[in-house]
């Protein structure tokens, strides 16, 4: 499937999500956790961006990486996160458009070393990876980040 296809299938089935929800998490007081604010700020970003992206020179992506991918988020959902069939669908939208169109990590990240998820020299870095790789069906595999060596971590 070409990436400009894909990603008009994204922006089709995130049309009527209300992201406006999810844009007020990011300063609504009654969300304390700084991870859950640091989330909806990235991911409500992430929305935004599927609508200003125009592929210029457009490129192929294998069927079934969308298929396995699709597939895993699935899983991931029925395993872990349950919840309704409209947060799955956003995250496995966003999930694609990240990992497969604008080649961008899975999870929010900085310039800062120190965080898990980070951007240096021209590459971006997961300190989870590569505990969480290993994990049946991780999302790992078509997440953009490199592993953190040894010393990265500290």
């Amino acid at each position: 499937m070409k990436a400009s296809k894909l990603l008009k299938i994204i922006q089709k089935d995130l049309k009527d999500y209300p992201i406006d929800y999810l844009r007020n998490k990011v300063t609504d007081e009654r969300y304390k956790d700084p991870l859950t604010k640091k989330l909806a700020k990235y991911n409500s970003g992430v929305y935004d961006d599927i609508y200003a992206t125009e592929i210029i020179d457009d490129f192929d992506i294998k069927d079934n990486v969308i298929k396995n991918m699709r597939s895993d988020i699935g899983y991931y959902f029925d395993t872990y996160a349950g919840g309704d069939e409209q947060t799955k669908r956003f995250t496995e939208n966003i999930s694609l458009f990240l990992a497969l169109i604008d080649k961008k990590p899975l999870h929010p990240y900085s310039e800062d070393k120190s965080d898990d998820v980070y951007y240096f020299n021209g590459d971006y870095y997961c300190k989870g990876r590569i505990k969480y790789i290993h994990d049946k069906r991780s999302l790992c595999k078509y997440c953009i980040c490199k592993n953190v060596g040894f010393s990265g971590l500290f």
